[in-house]
């Protein structure tokens, strides 16, 4: 096959001396000579991505991986074929707030014993790389810390959680976390995603822990309140999530229904009033077999406890369900196990559409006297038939054609 020659000039003699002089950095001319300075300049902030890849923007922060866990039983076995479930069983909120320009410094002091020291999951390093790893049981306790944005809500405090467990987790811009002397690494929003809490088990020691929280102000600071927690979860499986749920007795729950219906003002009327019920499952959209509410929630619709147990998730396949999982389905409110109510007035309810064989019904009407009926469903659409009608023009077409007993004969139209 003959060769062919291309003609190319030589190269440059000052080309190749600029070559020998200025070593590969892996940057164009153009980034060499205009160099990007190794910290953000005063008042500047680093740009944010819609999605990012916290395997790449993350990768210097992988040793805050949240651990891998693996719930074992008692000789040591994994456990593969049951759901587990992390829920937030209670919170140590600082009194203090942390106002950017004011306060900026916060610390807390607590106390260990031997025996919660016991219950915390213990932690393992994995293979090179990999994700940390956790052996637990049920009945595992995880330390964790939160902050969250209290400017508009100033009901934070150990004693009313529910509006706590339901707010967003958010970091100040800069922030520095310490636990009995270690620093721990503060998982933002520019890395992944969302403002992401901070997983403290390993830093848990027996007996007295020191546990601060600094705030670095800058220029473009602004003026929002946060609110510093220490979380304590709990693993549990089914049956002990249920275990953990309490009653709504019958009359407390029909009457705080009766109360909506009840006016108190002398210079409105009110002619019949009445109140819809829904009575499906906000995920199956069935009638629930065990209907459940938030103990704080204020609606009337109720979801399946079953149901909601089995929808909660977790990020990675096989692990316990997220402990931020656990919000009403309806209204978002508190819906941790030990917040969830079974409502005895609907179970009642329930068990008389059963004797109506009426489980069909998707709500029902209740009048102020307590008395109730099922809403009937409007039927829309057409037939299909092939006619065209809509549901309800054959009963009434069936109705106007219909004649007293002896009238005149049908007569019969042939249509080619």
């Amino acid at each position: 096959m003959p060769q062919v020659q291309l003609n190319r000039p030589a190269p440059s003699p000052r080309l190749i001396d600029r070559a020998i002089q200025m070593p590969y950095s892996g940057q164009s001319p153009q980034a060499i000579n205009n160099p990007q300075p190794l910290f953000l300049p005063p008042g500047q902030r680093l740009s944010t991505t819609a999605h990012p890849n916290p395997i790449v923007a993350a990768l210097h922060q992988s040793q805050a991986r949240s651990p891998i866990l693996t719930v074992v039983d008692n000789s040591g076995q994994p456990i593969t074929n049951i759901k587990f479930f992390r829920y937030i069983e209670g919170v140590a909120i600082l009194d203090t707030r942390l106002k950017l320009g004011k306060r900026q410094h916060a610390e807390f002091y607590f106390h260990i014993g031997e025996e919660d020291a016991a219950l915390l999951s213990g932690t393992k390093e994995g293979q090179k790389g990999a994700p940390l790893m956790r052996k637990v049981k049920v009945g595992s306790r995880f330390g964790r810390v939160r902050c969250v944005d209290a400017t508009k809500t100033a009901d934070f405090n150990c004693d009313n959680q529910r509006a706590w467990v339901t707010a967003n987790q958010v970091w100040p811009e800069h922030v520095t976390v310490m636990f009995n002397g270690k620093d721990l690494d503060v998982r933002k929003k520019i890395h992944y995603g969302k403002d992401l809490p901070i997983d403290a088990t390993a830093a848990i020691k027996l007996g007295n822990n020191k546990f601060s929280v600094s705030i670095i102000p800058t220029s473009t600071m602004d003026q929002t309140d946060y609110a510093i927690g220490l979380e304590t979860l709990q693993l549990v499986d089914a049956a002990g999530a249920k275990e953990l749920t309490g009653i709504l007795p019958y009359d407390e729950a029909r009457q705080r229904i009766l109360r909506r219906l009840q006016n108190e003002d002398p210079d409105i009327e009110v002619v019949n009033p009445y109140v819809v019920i829904n009575m499906s499952d906000p995920y199956t959209s069935r009638i629930w077999n065990i209907p459940m509410r938030g103990r704080y929630c204020r609606h009337d619709q109720c979801f399946d406890l079953d149901t909601f147990l089995e929808t909660r998730t977790s990020k990675r396949l096989g692990q316990p369900c997220d402990p931020d999982q656990f919000k009403c389905p309806v209204c978002g409110g508190d819906a941790r196990p030990q917040s969830l109510v079974k409502d005895e007035f609907f179970v009642v309810l329930r068990a008389e559409l059963v004797q109506r064989d009426r489980l069909d019904a998707k709500a029902i009407i209740m009048q102020q006297d307590g008395t109730w009926e099922v809403q009937e469903e409007e039927t829309t659409g057409e037939t299909g038939d092939g006619s065209g009608r809509r549901f309800g023009a054959r009963a009434e077409s069936a109705a106007s054609a219909t004649t007293k007993e002896g009238n005149s004969t049908v007569e019969v139209i042939e249509i080619d």
